[in-house]
This record gives C-alpha cells, structure tokens and sequence, in this order.
C-alpha cells in the first residue's frame, strides 16, 4: 500500500506542475534577463541549486557539511577535503562541476537523477566565465535574494481546481480562507461568494490560522526543498492584499501556525524540526526550539497561552512551556506519523491524531499518560478540532470522512467527499464545520446533525457554491 507521505509526494509531483505551467508559475519562476553573453548566478544558476541542491545542503541540513545558503560557503566546500569547490575560469579544476557531471564521483544530486545536460552546461560556461556573484555581499542568503527578485504570476481564473490543504474561520464567523497557488482565498458564508484574494506567499500554503480578537490572519507555507515562510495579514475587510509582515523566511516549507488566545504570540513550526514564537504586534522573535527529530506537523496552544504541543514526524507529540523553551511531557502512543493536535478547550487533555489511523487522548500534566483510543478510520487521520464547547471533537481523515465524537463515542460520519480531507475547522458559534479535500473540493455542514450546507469548488474562477440551507 502507498504511504501517506508518497502519496502527498506522488500527487503534488503530477497535479502541481500541471497547475503552475498553466497559471504562469513553473517550478523555476521567470528570470529576469541576464546580461548578453554571460551567465548570471541569481538568474541562472541560482534556480537550478535551489531546484535540486539547497533541499540537502542548507543552514539547518548540510549533508558533508556543505553549505550553499550563500556564496562563500558555496566556494568554500564542505568536508570531502578540497575546500576549495570553485576555481574560476577553470570548470575541469572545480569540485563543484566535476561533482555534478554525469560522471562525477559521487555523481550529485546524490540519489536522484542526474541533472540536465543544458544546466551542467550553464554551470560550465559560469565557472568558464570566472564564477561571478551578482552581488558586492558573498556572505548574504543568495537563497532569500533569488527570491525576491524571482516574480510570481497567479491568475485571475484558475484553470483547474488545486489540493485544498488548510481551511478557517474568521473569528466573526462570516469568511472562511482556503488555500490556493501562491494565495489565500476568502470566501463569504454562507453563500460562498469570493471576497478577497491575500497574495505572496509560496506555492503551497499548508496551515492558516486566525487571531482570536479578529486582527489578523498568519499563514505557513512552502515550497518544498526550496523555500518556507511565515507571514502575518490584516483580517480586516479593507485590509491590504500583500502581508503586512513576514515573520520568518527559510529554505523548506512551514507546515504549522498557530495564534495564542489572547492573540499576543504566533507560533509556526516545519521540516527544519524548530518551533519560532513571535511576538504578534512588534514581529520579535521570541524563542526557538529544537526537541524533535523530524518534521513538525502540528500545533496547538493550551488555553492559558502557557503551553505548546505539537504533532511530528518522528511519531510523537510534546508539549512544551515555550516561554521556558523546556519539554515538559513527550507522548509516542502512536505508531506512525502525528499529523494532528489539539488541546481541549479546557487545558485538560490532548488529543492527537496518526498515520496509525487512531486518535489518542492523553493527559499533558501526568506523563503523558493515554486516557481513550479512537479507531474506525481506513486511513491516517489529518486534521482534530474540538467544538468551542467541547462537546464534540471532529476529525478528517484519508478515507474521505468527516467523523464527529462525543465523549470520545462517534456520533456522525460525513460522507460527500471523494479525496483525502485535508483541511478542516469549526465555526467560532460551533454550528458549523468546514472541510476541504485534495480535489480542490470545499463542503460546510451542520455540526448538530452533519447536514450539508453547502460545497463549492475553492478554486477563483471555477467556484460556484451548491447550497443546500434550508
């Protein structure tokens, strides 16, 4: 059986690249022209590291200890010994090339594909050239400079529908924002008409989140291998259509945001396994945490704004007092990937849910000590949100189902979808829930007895809501 995590690769491998040459953003945006007869290293050498290179050889992960992030240490080399990876105007004398060439020894990138003769070439002909920067700086992030000069053109009207990967309320219950290609689209509920489109972010945009009191609305994405970040927006409807400030930026995607309650912190987490605490209205980073082995899924404040737990990768969930930077309880009851977290609304408990197929409730102040197990799923389950209550916990999984518990007990199955539910929320009144799925698909129901409200396709220029209120 194909795992989860190929499956995500597998689609997201076919469906994207589909998707983004017809709305004009390829997998190497657009470059700006470089000067006649020579190779230049942001327009063109640039895209092809970051496409196949700067995945296994950044800040965080610099397998042989070589680091590309910026251009000395580019220069520099890692631990095979040579030190020296370039030596200008001399291609046969560079460890850079001899590495990449289809004969090289170890051929990089290692365990892929060999890379395109053309981009061996381009390569060849810039060290030929004297292996020139674009920049008086060799020690900045070339990484951060190629993308902002790198332009991204999203459409008016999609041409198909995309993989809906995070769906939420805003506060007031009136909008809902699903993610798109390089945006956040927002709807208005019930009736589902677009409302505004926030614009700038990476390809893929995998949590958004909404600041209790209404300001604001955080968004993590990534483009896998290539780029991450964490941006903050005006929730206000007159709001700007750009982010009002970019939190973090990073070389690999950000799975995770979340706000405090009293809406004064954000925190977002990724592959690069760090939890980042922000100060909301100042943009200060205020702690940073490095505890787990793998990719970080999930996050979820306690009430109180106190404590942080999270799903990862590596099969387990903690819960940090972030403000200490301490780990105050790990949790491995699951048996593969935790994709999803939440703490009740009281404080009392944690629920998490698994590539296992199981949901998990556990105590966070008695050593993580498993109190119920939920099964029934076909399939891992992705996404937990507890009603404003507490009275129901909701769970969307990979085998297209909604589920709706009560005292741990399943009450409701929501059927309608015809792809993995990766997206989910609750209204802020808990009457309400929202889902999205990997077809681009977006369906509401009624949380009281799953009736289906509405659906439409989130995808600007091909939505049109079937409403089916009473």
């Amino acid at each position: 059986m194909m795992t989860v995590s190929r499956r995500i690769g597998l689609a997201w491998k076919w469906v994207a690249p589909i998707v983004l040459a017809q709305v004009a953003v390829g997998d190497e945006p657009p470059r700006p022209p470089s000067a006649p007869g020579r190779v230049s290293f942001l327009n063109d050498v640039a895209p092809v590291l970051v496409e196949h290179c700067i995945a296994c050889h950044n800040s965080k992960k610099a397998e042989s200890k070589y680091d590309l992030t910026t251009f000395t240490r580019l220069a520099k080399g890692g631990q095979q010994g040579v030190d020296v990876t370039l030596e200008p105007g001399q291609p046969n004398e560079s460890r850079l090339v001899e590495l990449i060439r289809h004969d090289g020894e170890p051929r990089m990138p290692h365990k892929q594909g060999p890379l395109a003769s053309e981009s061996v070439a381009l390569i060849e002909r810039w060290v030929t050239e004297g292996a020139r920067y674009d920049s008086d700086n060799p020690d900045e992030d070339w990484v951060a400079v190629w993308r902002r000069r790198a332009p991204v053109i999203v459409p008016e009207r999609y041409p198909t529908a995309v993989p809906i990967a995070a769906v939420a309320f805003s506060p007031d219950g009136s909008s809902l924002a699903t993610s798109g290609n390089h945006e956040v689209n927002l709807w208005k509920v019930p009736d589902g008409t677009p409302e505004r489109r926030l614009r700038g972010v990476e390809e893929r945009v995998h949590e958004i989140a909404y600041s209790p009191n209404g300001q604001w609305l955080a968004t993590a994405s990534g483009d896998p291998g290539r780029s991450g970040s964490v941006k903050l927006w005006s929730a206000t409807r007159n709001g700007q259509a750009e982010p009002v400030r970019t939190l973090f930026e990073g070389d690999d995607s950000i799975f995770a945001v979340a706000f405090s309650p009293d809406s004064a912190h954000v925190a977002a987490a990724g592959s690069d396994r760090t939890i980042r605490v922000w100060n909301v209205e100042s943009g200060k980073l205020l702690t940073e945490i490095d505890d787990h082995a793998d990719w970080i899924l999930g996050l979820s404040f306690s009430p109180d704004g106190r404590l942080l737990a999270t799903a990862s990768r590596d099969k387990t969930s903690k819960v940090f007092d972030w403000a200490k930077k301490a780990t105050l309880v790990t949790f491995a009851g699951h048996a593969d990937t935790v994709y999803a977290v939440t703490f009740t609304p009281d404080g009392r408990r944690i629920a998490t849910g698994g590539g296992d197929g199981l949901i998990r409730i556990w105590n966070p102040t008695e050593d993580a000590k498993q109190e119920a197990s939920v099964s029934g799923f076909k399939g891992p389950v992705f996404r937990l949100r507890y009603s404003p209550d507490g009275e129901h916990l909701v769970a969307s999984s990979a085998d297209r189902t909604v589920r709706v518990f009560k005292e741990n007990k399943l009450r409701l199955t929501l059927e309608g979808h015809a792809d993995w539910i990766h997206a989910l929320a609750i209204s802020p009144d808990g009457l309400t829930i929202a889902s999205g799925s990997w077809d681009g698909d977006v369906r509401l129901w009624r949380l009281s007895d799953g009736k289906p409200t509405g659906a439409f396709l989130a995808a600007p220029g091909l939505s049109k809501l079937t409403s089916t209120s009473p």
